[in-house]
């Protein structure tokens, strides 16, 4: 895992990620780091984009133009159960 930079060590992550402050999403890298949710908007398949926490950044048709999307801005997609 790496963190975002800012300046001096970094701090270690607690193991527990739902317990995370503000403060420690952010050293994990939230600004780049998104997941998609499917669905449907007037009975067509549609992709939103959402940021990692919880903002919808964009809503798409195809999953591979949200794919292009996320990597044209360099985040990343992570896996949400």
């Amino acid at each position: 895992m790496r963190f975002a930079e800012h300046g001096g060590a970094a701090k270690p992550i607690r193991a527990d990620l739902r317990q995370m402050t503000r403060g420690e999403l952010l050293r994990l890298g939230v600004p780049r780091l998104v997941y998609l949710r499917c669905g449907t908007i007037d009975g067509q398949p549609a992709y939103a984009i959402h940021a990692a926490d919880g903002t919808a950044m964009a809503v798409v048709e195809d999953i591979e133009v949200a794919m292009e999307l996320v990597s044209e801005h360099d985040m990343t997609f992570v896996a949400v159960h």
